[in-house]
């Protein structure tokens, strides 16, 4: 199945949106979408920064989760 393209302002909505779902995940946690490479070339992670990660480590693993599922639906394009 191909992958649908998404801006990184798409994506970081997508993010936060499911993250306002999660009761673990304050709106104070931010998230940014970085480019990286991985075993399938080059892709796209959903980070948290350090203090959030330590401070809501149950939100960090939540987006962690939903990195990994969705990066089965999208790629991300150049903005």
């Amino acid at each position: 199945m191909a992958k649908k393209p998404i801006s990184k302002a798409d994506l970081a909505q997508l993010f936060r949106e499911r993250m306002n779902e999660h009761p673990e995940c304050p709106p104070a946690v931010s998230v940014e979408i970085r480019k990286v490479r991985t075993s399938e070339g080059p892709g796209w992670s959903a980070v948290t920064s350090q203090a959030d990660s330590l401070a809501h480590f149950t939100c960090a693993r939540f987006v962690g989760a939903l990195t990994l599922e969705l990066r089965q639906k999208y790629e991300l394009f150049e903005d």
